[in-house]
């Protein structure tokens, strides 16, 4: 069997306790996707003939254990079971329906995939929806007494700039920033992954307990859109050696590029987690561009490098605050507009209404805009902590793809720069007072009866009081509506000139 070394090594442990083998513990919640669930004709076929299953069962011919937990729409959920190099040994069960939402359900999946074979590095796959940061929501707070503050707000749904907004009715914004006390009445009913905070419990909780007990996972494959994260890989940093992850949209393959990357380490016999996790990266690249118009962009980090990264982001926004406060109130509209300029200069990725990689996407590239805040005028803080920034995001970017995506036939999303990393969230990037629906929980630093938990990057981190100070005299208009991006998927069909 082909093994997996840890680019970090592991703390000591009982004779043993290296790893032997690899797992791949796959975990697809398709059951609110229609699309994703009949991948790729569209039509209802039995479990194991889904497509997703089909190239499971090739990993499994490259000398890997597989272990899959996958909910299909208006199906059951199924526990796939394959042991290494005997495909035809393939066991599926259905549990019913889980709810992949839970961290229970991923902490309990994983134990098993553990319990089963515990002396194997166990590689995690998750396929589907992301959208970088989710709060962790406790949706039974959000009453109407409590969104309303006892009938004191007014909600309504209007207008601005052709795009939906949520105005509020009443001005309760301490500081000129958007921070709802209420959080936000309108929250995604599509396609909703676990949280930022709910994933590292699920991953803590099955690397806590169980046979092969603190063990981290080699990898994490975030096979989905905005996952590449800088909120979300802070978080699950304890828990894993590498991420691979994709900045802006991933196009979904139904696990068309496992067996390639796994067929790699059974020709090599071995390879470092490193290695592994840059194949999954340039497996997806490779993959994609075999058909016209499906560019994306994707990197690979060693999550140890995580709190570095995140101390730098803590110096570089703590920067940009003094910058803001320091500066003669006639002159801080200069320094709001330095700022502001940075942002639209620095790569986007896609979170509005339309497919265009600009502002006022609220999604930026950590290292693009670090870039350019590296020839910020008037505070050498800022650019001191712009650059070691930079310097802390280098090598990350595995490939980056120029093309028209088959999406939006009328522009171009080109990733060629070398200056891109991760995406963090940066609301209402332009000023426009039109913010994303995340933001209320995402600036409130101590838990709310809305939101109990807090991930860490956010209550150590002074990027929340960067966001507050910049806004702070900026009006505020409105809330977006809440959604997560429901395409795009490997399109077979549509061929663009």
């Amino acid at each position: 069997m082909p093994n997996l070394i840890f680019s970090t090594p592991l703390v000591a442990g009982p004779p043993g306790a290296a790893p032997v083998g690899v797992t791949l513990a796959l975990y697809a919640p398709f059951g609110t996707d229609a699309v994703l669930s009949t991948y790729p004709g569209g039509s209802v076929l039995p479990i194991q003939q889904h497509a997703l299953v089909q190239h499971l069962l090739k990993v499994s011919e490259c000398g890997v254990h597989v272990s899959a937990l996958i909910d299909l729409h208006d199906d059951d959920s199924y526990l796939v079971d394959i042991p290494a190099n005997k495909p035809l040994s393939m066991q599926i069960a259905s549990r019913w329906k889980q709810d992949m939402q839970s961290p229970r359900t991923l902490a309990g999946f994983l134990r098993r995939a553990r319990q089963l074979h515990p002396e194997t590095a166990l590689v995690l796959a998750l396929e589907g929806h992301g959208a970088g940061f989710l709060p962790e929501i406790d949706r039974s707070q959000l009453s109407t007494e409590q969104l309303t503050q006892g009938g004191e707000v007014a909600w309504q749904l209007g207008s601005e700039h052709g795009e939906p907004v949520l105005p509020m009715g009443s001005p309760l914004l301490p500081m000129g920033s958007p921070l709802l006390p209420m959080g936000s009445p309108l929250l995604p009913v599509n396609h909703m992954p676990l949280s930022t905070w709910g994933l590292a419990t699920a991953l803590k909780d099955a690397l806590g307990g169980g046979a092969g007990s603190g063990r981290k996972l080699a990898a994490i494959h975030f096979n989905n859109c905005f996952n590449m994260a800088v909120e979300v890989l802070h978080t699950v940093a304890p828990y894993a050696d590498y991420a691979t992850g994709y900045m802006n949209y991933n196009f979904f393959t139904g696990g068309e590029t496992y067996p390639a990357v796994f067929n790699k380490l059974k020709i090599a016999g071995n390879a470092t987690t490193q290695q592994l996790s840059q194949w999954l990266a340039e497996a997806n690249r490779d993959l994609l561009a075999t058909k016209t118009h499906h560019p994306t962009t994707g990197a690979a980090v060693q999550l140890s490098r995580m709190p570095l990264i995140a101390a730098r982001v803590d110096a570089l926004a703590q920067a940009l605050v003094a910058a803001l406060t320091g500066a003669p109130a006639a002159e801080r509209p200069t320094v709001v507009g330095r700022i502001r300029t940075a942002i639209i200069r620095a790569q986007q990725y896609d979170t509005g209404t339309n497919a265009r990689l600009d502002v006022p996407d609220e999604l930026t590239d950590l290292r693009s805009l670090a870039e350019q805040l590296m020839a910020f005028a008037g505070s050498a803080a800022v650019v001191a902590a712009a650059t070691q920034l930079h310097q802390a995001l280098a090598t990350i970017k595995v490939y980056g793809a120029s093309a028209t995506p088959w999406i939006a036939p009328d522009i171009v999303w080109d990733f060629s720069s070398r200056q891109l990393a991760m995406n963090i969230l940066c609301p209402d990037p332009v000023l426009r007072g039109l913010w994303d629906w995340r933001s209320p929980f995402y600036l409130q630093k101590a838990p709310t009866p809305a939101q109990p938990q807090v991930i860490d990057f956010l209550k150590s981190t002074a990027w929340v009081d960067f966001i507050i100070e910049y806004h702070k005299q900026a009006k505020f208009v409105g809330l977006l509506p809440a959604a997560i991006p429901g395409y795009p998927i490997f399109d077979r069909k549509l061929t663009l000139p």
